[in-house]
């Protein structure tokens, strides 16, 4: 029986959705996927959490859709005073072009700036009272992009509901790829973007955004229930989020098996400042 590499272990936490919301949100089903309820908000590279009215929210994509291009984001730099550590800088490359979409739309990126890594895609879509809806957005024509999905008792209509991704760039990204059964207007904003080096505390760990192409640090960004901003421990939080349990899986049903055991389970990961010993509030994982 072929065991999980830890690329592919990697591949399934990226499909671990990250979430705080007032309904369940449902997604197409993805082979290797499970979902594990957040109840506190992990910071990552490039995806948004736009809210709906109401503290509804619209829940973002994976953080790392496979096979993405990898633009040359060049040396990271000491990250700025009010900057979490690991999150990129982003310098703004002319005007943002906004648009409307019905449907299955195609949008060219070609003539884009030449300095430009990524592309801010932020989708608005419409919503209509008591009517579900899902849009999937990316650069991937097979489809392998993130996507949005409300119930009909989620949908209220007002606001303004969004979600953003920052895609990466580089001489294969060509096109934008929208796919959805309505409508909604979305936006394109062509950044550079200049990594930033993670910080080192006092114990010479490592503290910073989770979803960084150059590893994950050893505490991880994130809010706490309490709302502040603070740092779990990496293993701590793989042990509770399954990231652990998904490296030692053989087969789909391994998957499945261990989601059944810690159904409605929530444990409670201690949230901390820089320093690692300093804490300020807990992170709570499943229910």
């Amino acid at each position: 029986m072929e065991t999980i590499s830890p690329q592919r272990a990697s591949a399934i936490r990226g499909m671990v959705i990250a979430y705080v919301a007032d309904h369940p949100v449902h997604r197409r089903p993805r082979r290797w996927s499970f979902s594990v309820v957040m109840m506190g908000v992990l910071i990552g590279a490039g995806v948004s959490t736009g809210a709906f009215a109401a503290g509804t929210l619209l829940a973002p994509g994976p953080l790392q859709p496979v096979g993405q291009p990898g633009p040359d984001l060049g040396e990271p730099i000491a990250a700025p005073a009010d900057a979490i550590p690991g999150s990129p800088v982003n310098k703004l490359l002319g005007a943002p072009r906004t648009l409307d979409y019905a449907g299955d739309t195609t949008v060219s990126l070609t003539g884009r700036p030449a300095a430009a890594t990524h592309a801010r895609v932020t989708v608005a879509p419409t919503i209509t009272r008591g009517e579900g809806g899902s849009v999937s957005y990316g650069t991937d024509s097979g489809g392998n992009n993130p996507s949005v999905s409300w119930t009909a008792n989620a949908a209220r209509p007002g606001g303004s509901p969004t979600t953003w991704y920052d895609f990466p760039l580089d001489s294969s990204v060509t096109t934008l790829y929208v796919s959805s059964a309505g409508s909604g207007v979305l936006t394109i904003q062509y950044l550079e973007q200049v990594p930033t080096e993670f910080g080192v505390n006092a114990n010479g760990q490592s503290y910073g955004i989770t979803g960084d192409p150059r590893g994950e640090p050893d505490l991880i960004a994130v809010v706490a229930t309490n709302g502040r901003q603070g740092y779990v421990y990496r293993a701590e939080l793989e042990e509770a989020d399954g990231t652990s349990a998904v490296r030692q899986f053989d087969s789909p049903d391994d998957a499945v098996a261990w989601q059944e055991a810690n159904a409605g389970i929530v444990q409670s990961v201690p949230v901390y400042e820089s320093d690692g010993t300093t804490q300020i509030g807990e992170f709570r994982v499943g229910g």
